[in-house]
Order: C-alpha cells, then sequence, then structure tokens
C-alpha cells in the first residue's frame, strides 16, 4: 500500500513535467526544421538568451508582465539577423554568436548586483522542469498549439520577403520565451536541434518524415530520461539533454565509419 502511494505521489509530481515537455517537442521540432532550412542554426539559442534578456530587463525595472518584454526583445534581435540572410553561412553564425555572447554579458551584468542573480541565471541555463504545474502547461500547450496551427495554414500562403520573416520571428519569439522561461535554455536548444540533426541524418530533406522521426525520437528520448532521472533522483533536464545528445554523437560516428 506504502509503495503504490509512492508510485502515485511520484506520478503526480512528473505528470506535469513530462505533459509539457511532449509539448514543448511537438512545437520545438517543427521550429527546428524551420531554422535548418534557413541555415542559421544557432539563432534558437541566441533568441532564447535575448528573451531572457528583455524578461530580466522588465523585471529590473519593475514591470509586472516579463513575457511581452522576452518576446519584444526576441523579435528584435531576429530582425537584426535576418537582415544578414544574404550574406554566407560563416559570417551569418559569426554574427549570431555575437549576438548570444552580447546578451548573455548583458544579461549577468544586469543581475550582478541582484542577490538573487546567481540562482536565476542558473534557472534560465537549466531551468527546473519538475516545478510545472498543470496550469503552466495549459497555458504553454494552448500557446503552441494555435502557432503551430497559425504557422501550418499561413505557410500554405508561401509568404516571402519582409511578411515571412516578421512572422516567423513573431511566433518564434513567442515560443522561445515562454519556453525558456518553463524549462531553460539548453532544453530548449536541444528540443530545437537535435532531433531535427538527427532525422537529416538519417532522412536528409525528407520534411515529412524528418517531422515524424523528430517527434518520435523526442519523445522516446524524454521518456527513457524521465525514469532514468527519477530512478537515480538525477536532475531531470540534464538527463533529457545527456540521452539525446549522446545518442546523436554515437549515431554520427558510426554513420561515418
Amino acid at each position: 500500500m506504502g509503495e503504490a502511494k509512492n508510485i502515485f505521489d511520484i506520478f503526480q509530481v512528473i505528470l506535469p513535467a513530462f505533459s509539457l515537455s511532449v509539448s514543448l517537442i511537438l512545437i520545438h521540432v517543427w521550429f527546428g526544421l524551420n531554422v535548418f532550412e534557413r541555415g542559421i542554426i544557432f539563432v534558437d539559442i541566441s533568441l532564447a538568451q535575448a528573451s531572457f534578456l528583455g524578461s530580466i530587463s522588465a523585471f529590473l525595472l519593475g514591470v509586472h508582465n516579463h513575457y511581452i518584454f522576452g518576446v519584444a526583445s526576441a523579435i528584435l534581435f531576429g530582425l537584426i539577423i535576418s537582415a544578414l540572410k544574404k550574406e554566407n553561412v560563416v559570417l551569418k553564425e559569426a554574427f549570431v554568436g555575437i549576438i548570444y555572447a552580447m546578451a548573455s554579458a548583458l544579461s549577468i551584468l544586469l543581475l550582478s548586483k541582484n542577490p538573487s542573480g546567481n540562482e536565476i541565471l542558473r534557472h534560465m541555463l537549466i531551468g527546473n522542469i519538475l516545478f510545472v504545474d498543470l496550469k503552466d502547461v495549459a497555458k504553454a500547450s494552448l500557446l503552441y498549439i494555435s502557432i503551430l496551427i497559425i504557422s501550418l495554414i499561413l505557410r500554405r500562403k508561401n509568404l516571402s520577403g519582409f511578411s515571412r520573416e516578421i512572422l516567423f520571428f513573431t511566433t518564434f519569439g513567442m515560443v522561445v520565451t515562454s519556453s525558456v522561461s518553463l524549462a531553460g535554455v539548453l532544453l530548449v536548444f536541444s528540443y530545437l536541434i537535435i532531433p531535427t540533426f538527427l532525422a537529416k541524418m538519417i532522412f536528409g530533406e525528407d520534411e515529412k518524415k524528418n517531422l515524424i522521426f523528430g517527434w518520435i525520437f523526442g519523445l522516446v528520448s524524454t521518456t527513457i530520461s524521465f525514469i532514468l532521472s527519477i530512478t537515480f533522483d538525477v536532475p531531470t533536464s540534464p538527463t533529457v539533454i545527456s540521452i539525446m545528445s549522446v545518442v546523436t554523437v554515437i549515431f554520427s560516428i558510426i554513420k561515418r565509419r
């Protein structure tokens, strides 16, 4: 009886976190494909950091709604990055790296005098997904589903130029800002890039297969990671990231031999 109660208690704790992870996988694998298509792979982690910078600025200014500042910051930096879309890949990636370094450094400076600065930075980096509740999951899932539907509808209209850029970075900024606040930069980046990278290693440019495989790989990896995290009492997000990245690295080495 006592063991059954313990299992039920554990289930109650992990249910919101696992449900959020499923939502994160569904939306971020989709955006991961779009990021690869644009050829600026690290734009996501840069915009995540830019979003955090906007949220921190709002926090220090005493503004209650941090989310709006985070989204605005992500969109602003995203449009700045998109201005270089005609440059070669090396220059684009270098500029994205500069944006990431700048946003990170400014965030650290802004928090340097805050007593909780180190804890805030740690939460931004790895999050603590086990502390989310079902209300957080419902709000995030509603946002992600809405954005996914809007993106799929507008994708068929073949938007181009500035309209396409503003749509992508607005929706991407909204998703990243929400995700980082709940799960941290590293897990968000991992869900965006790792499943899509592995899918493209296997299926090439077949978008449908890449999307389905990315979802399946993310879900299976996350399920295994949650089990390991609970069994060995280790942090959940780093476990998810480690499982996905180790599998991907091993597969890449084997494939290249």
